[in-house]
């Protein structure tokens, strides 16, 4: 039965999954209802415990919209549906409307397993993946536990725009500040999977722990200002040397700022392109220092520097200019530096390049 409601009537669904709702969104389909109309009806059923109230089914942005507008009512169509029942179709029409992050589709399949009683498969089948796919969403309510979202309240937001494959990666951190630290970082550097399984690989195998980071490796650099400054420094002078380096052919000062007998890894830029290790990796670095970057200038640009005890992420773009092709000058390339610090210094464990700019052929030429 489809009727004008008071909007004044209509309780939010208990089992919503969307925990976020955006105000820019809201205002545009506020724009649209007024413009257009109200050309869907919300689904509403009656309130199990208060006469004469109502709960909503699905349509909560359209409420929140028309709520925006200062409407006194709004066309609803009233169902007879059960607690379990309100659940899975309040599941269901967000998937399929509102795009819901992973971390509240992980939270609303956990209220249907623990309120509602439903299995994995039973989850699964209501919304179209497998058993093992709900095992993963549900991983990521486990990333951090109450006291974590009690003392961090940026938690939640942090959960809401990673996937949960991040999470998967992330939950191989077995030190919850470091876990933190490195959802943080996904989040701020917008780290693609592979980025984070590359750092976090690095990290697992610099510290000789197969199965996760330990606190005792990760001993908390002081807080004070003048610490962090000079820590910021000190990376940001290694990765500068490793381009300055080039201009007077010191190539061994070079490898003493890296690791290369120690796990040293390269995603190159620079044709062939791919991830090397070795002696492939040192042969590259030796490329690029003699062949290619003695022709060229370059600009640093967006350099920003995480710390997670004694490992740091650099992230950086770099814009060339010079070489052979009038279009080198337009070269511009984004980095990723992972460093450990060993001793006083900080030495280069891993780098992955990417161009931003221009086609590999173009590159290429920059070459010759």
């Amino acid at each position: 039965m489809i009727v004008d409601i008071p909007i004044s009537l209509i309780d939010a669904n208990p089992h919503n999954s969307r925990s976020l709702y955006d105000p820019i969104s809201i205002s545009r389909l506020a724009d649209s209802l007024q413009r257009n109309g109200q050309l869907s009806v919300i689904v509403i059923r009656n309130h199990p415990k208060t006469s004469g109230r109502y709960q909503v089914v699905f349509g909560h942005r359209r409420l929140f919209a028309a709520k925006h507008l200062n409407w006194k009512t709004i066309r609803a169509e009233i169902v007879d549906i059960d607690e379990k029942g309100l659940g899975i179709h309040s599941l269901i029409e967000n998937l399929d409307r509102e795009g819901l992050s992973d971390f509240e589709k992980a939270l609303t399949f956990e209220k249907l397993s623990k309120q509602f009683n439903l299995t994995y498969d039973e989850i699964g089948r209501a919304v179209g993946i497998s058993r093992q796919h709900i095992s993963n969403y549900l991983a990521m309510l486990r990333l951090f536990g109450p006291k974590d979202h009690s003392r961090n309240p940026e938690i939640t937001h942090i959960l809401n725009a990673l996937t949960e494959h991040h999470a998967r990666i992330i939950s191989r951190v077995d030190d919850i500040d470091t876990r933190m630290d490195l959802a943080r970082m996904a989040v701020r550097k917008n780290l693609s999977v592979r980025d984070l399984t590359n750092i976090i690989g690095h990290l697992r195998s610099w510290f000789n722990e197969p199965s996760s980071l330990k606190e005792s490796n990760f001993e908390p650099i002081s807080s004070t200002r003048q610490t962090k400054i000079h820590e910021y420094e000190e990376v940001s002078k290694v990765i500068f040397s490793m381009f300055d380096l080039s201009r007077s052919g010191d190539f061994d000062s070079c490898e003493k700022m890296h690791l290369f007998g120690e796990g040293f890894s390269l995603y190159s830029a620079i044709p062939p392109l791919g991830r090397f290790e070795g002696e492939e990796a040192v042969s590259k670095e030796r490329e690029w220092f003699y062949e290619i970057a003695p022709n060229l200038s370059w600009k640093f640009n967006d350099l920003k520097i995480n710390f997670l005890g004694k490992v740091s992420v650099a992230t950086l773009t770099i814009q060339f200019f010079g070489g052979s092709s009038r279009r080198s000058n337009e070269l511009r390339i984004r980095g990723t530096v992972v460093l450990v610090k060993k001793g006083a210094k900080w030495k280069i464990l891993h780098e992955h390049w990417s161009n931003q700019s221009l086609p590999s052929r173009t590159i290429e030429e920059v070459m010759i």
